[in-house]
C-alpha cells in the first residue's frame, strides 16, 4: 500500500514538475514575443516620429514631405528616440540600428511626382484641385513687375533640372501645333499630366497671376516652359513660344478662307504681276499670319482669349495694316472667346517633357526657400522617405517608411 502511494507520489511530481517546466517555458516564450512585439511597435514608432519632422514650409505652401539629414543624423535622432522608449525595458539591447534616406532622395522624379499626384487627388476629393478665378486672379502691380534674374551661383549650380535634357520650347510649340488634335486631351480631367500642370499654375506665379509675391521670380509657370535664370529671358521664350504655335493655326485659316485667300492673290497680283504672284501671295499670307499671331499673344497677356481654331469673327488683323506692320496697338476681335492666357499655358504644358516639369518645380522650390525660409535648403539634402534595419536581442527589425 505504502509502496502504491509512493509511486503516485513519485509520478504527481514528475508531471507537476513537467507542467512546471512547460508552464515557465510558455511564460519565457510569451515574454520574449512580448519583447519583441514592444521593440517592434517602438521601433516603428521611433521612424515615424523621424518622419515628422519635414518641412513645414514646404509641406504648408506646396503639399510635399521634405526631410532633412543624412545617414547618420537620421540614424541619432532614431537612437534618441528609440533609447527613451526602451529606458524602462532592461532585457532590452539594441546591438546595431542603421537609417538611410538614399533610396527616398527627394532629386528623384519619380517619387516628387508620386506625391504631387497623391496632393491633387486629395485636392479633387477636397474640391480644390481646379485653378479658379478666386484662387489666382490678382493684378500685377508696378512694384513688383521689374526683371527678375538669379545671379547666385550657388544657387544656381545646384538646381535639380541641371542635369536634365531639354529641347527648346519653340519646338515644343510647334508641335503642339502639327498635333492640335490633342487639345482635347489637355483639359481632360484625372490624367496625371492634367494634374502635374493644374498644380503648376496652381502654386506658381505666371505673367498674368500672382500665387505669391515672395516668390523669386515672377513668371514661375514660364520659368518651368524656359528654363532661364531671368523672368524677361522666360517671358521671352514663351512669346516665341505662343506665335511659333500660332502662326500655323492662323496661316492655315487664311488658306481655308476663300475671302482672305482671294484678298492675298489680289494685293500679290497688284504687287508682281504674273508668275511671280503665287510666290508673293505665300508671301503675304505669312506676313498677315504672322501679324495676327502677334496680336493674339498681346490679346493674351491683356487678359483676353484666343481660340485654337478661328472663324472671320474673331480674326483681328486687316491685311493691309499686316503688310505696312502697323496694327495700331492690340487689336480686339469682335468676340471673346476660346482660351486665355493660363489654359494656353496649359497647353504649352500637357506637351513639355514631364522630366523637365517636376525637375523645375523642384529648382522654383528651391530658390523661394532659399530665399524665404532657408538660405542654405539643397534639395539633394533632403529625402522623402527612410530605410530603418535593426538588431536587438539578436532579432532583426526592418522597415520602409514613406510619405
Amino acid at each position: 500500500m505504502n509502496s502504491k502511494r509512493g509511486s503516485s507520489a513519485v509520478f504527481l511530481m514528475v508531471i507537476l514538475a513537467a507542467l512546471i517546466s512547460i508552464t515557465l517555458s510558455l511564460i519565457y516564450g510569451i515574454r520574449e514575443e512580448c519583447v519583441k512585439s514592444r521593440t517592434d511597435g517602438i521601433m516603428s514608432l521611433a521612424g515615424d516620429s523621424v518622419m515628422s519632422e519635414y518641412n513645414y514650409h514646404i509641406q504648408d505652401e506646396y503639399g510635399l514631405f521634405f526631410l532633412k539629414g543624412n545617414d547618420r543624423q537620421m540614424e541619432e535622432k532614431l537612437m534618441e528616440y528609440v533609447k527613451y522608449s526602451i529606458n524602462d525595458m532592461r532585457a532590452v539591447k539594441v546591438e546595431s540600428i542603421n537609417v538611410s534616406g538614399s533610396r527616398f532622395s527627394a532629386a528623384n522624379i519619380d517619387l516628387i511626382k508620386d506625391q504631387i499626384l497623391e496632393y491633387m487627388e486629395l485636392a479633387s476629393a477636397e474640391g480644390r484641385s481646379d485653378v479658379r478665378r478666386s484662387d489666382t486672379e490678382k493684378e500685377r502691380s508696378d512694384e513688383i513687375s521689374e526683371n527678375r534674374i538669379l545671379k547666385h551661383g550657388p544657387t544656381a549650380v545646384s538646381l535639380p533640372s541641371a542635369a536634365i535634357p531639354d529641347k527648346s520650347l519653340t519646338s515644343t510649340a510647334e508641335s503642339a501645333a502639327d498635333n492640335i488634335k490633342e487639345i482635347k486631351n489637355v483639359f481632360k480631367k484625372g490624367t496625371d499630366t492634367y494634374m502635374i500642370n493644374q498644380y503648376i499654375l496652381k502654386h506658381f506665379n505666371n505673367k498674368n497671376k500672382t500665387i505669391s509675391h515672395q516668390h523669386f521670380f515672377r513668371n514661375e509657370a514660364e520659368y518651368i516652359l524656359g528654363g532661364e535664370l531671368s523672368d524677361g529671358k522666360n517671358e521671352k521664350c514663351v512669346d516665341m513660344a505662343l506665335k511659333a504655335m500660332r502662326f500655323p493655326l492662323n496661316l492655315a485659316h487664311i488658306y481655308s478662307d476663300p475671302e482672305k485667300r482671294a484678298e492675298t492673290f489680289a494685293l500679290a497680283e497688284v504687287m508682281t504681276p504674273g508668275a511671280a504672284a503665287p510666290a508673293t501671295q505665300a508671301a503675304l499670307a505669312a506676313t498677315w499670319a504672322y501679324a495676327e499671331s502677334d496680336n493674339d499673344v498681346e490679346l493674351l497677356w491683356q487678359g483676353y482669349k484666343v481660340p485654337v481654331n478661328k472663324d472671320k469673327t474673331i480674326w483681328a488683323i486687316n491685311l493691309d495694316n499686316a503688310v505696312e506692320g502697323l496694327t495700331g496697338g492690340t487689336i480686339k476681335p469682335d468676340a471673346n472667346k476660346g482660351y486665355d492666357y493660363n489654359q494656353y499655358l496649359q497647353i504649352l504644358l500637357f506637351f513639355k517633357d514631364e522630366n523637365v516639369k517636376i525637375s523645375r518645380i523642384l529648382d522654383l522650390i528651391q530658390i523661394n526657400t532659399r530665399m524665404i525660409y532657408d538660405g542654405d535648403f539643397l534639395i539633394n539634402e533632403h529625402s522623402v522617405g527612410i530605410t530603418i534595419e535593426a538588431e536587438v536581442n539578436g532579432t532583426y527589425y526592418g522597415y520602409e517608411k514613406k510619405y
